[in-house]
């Protein structure tokens, strides 16, 4: 009986490890949001995208950010992506009971 649930308890562990270091097309994303107030952002500036410097280059668009009390222009650029398949999600701000929630832009997959 010792034996049996020795051996099961090993391949258990071993299963487990199995899966932990498998890597996994699945990918879960974590998403922060930052409060900000009652005002929601001004309209977005006009960008001339210009060429890619390089072809898998990604357009990371203008946008606002929140920065210590007022909303500060960041303009768009190209980046490469952290892996094949990723791509870009633009930032937003979400309403929630007539206050704005700043989420940032990131890579999903």
């Amino acid at each position: 009986m010792k034996k049996t649930s020795l051996r099961l308890a090993v391949l258990a562990g071993a299963a487990l490890a199995f899966l932990a270091l498998t890597p996994s097309q699945a990918s879960a994303s974590v998403s922060i949001d930052f409060q900000v107030g009652p005002q929601g952002p001004p309209p977005p500036h006009f960008e001339h995208r210009w060429a890619p410097p390089y072809r898998d280059a990604v357009w990371i668009p203008g946008h606002y950010e929140w920065v210590h009390g007022h909303y500060d222009w960041v303009g768009g650029y190209y980046a490469y992506p952290p892996h094949h398949g990723a791509h870009w999600v633009a930032p937003s701000y979400v309403v929630r009971g007539g206050v704005y929630y700043y989420r940032p832009g990131r890579w999903a997959y």
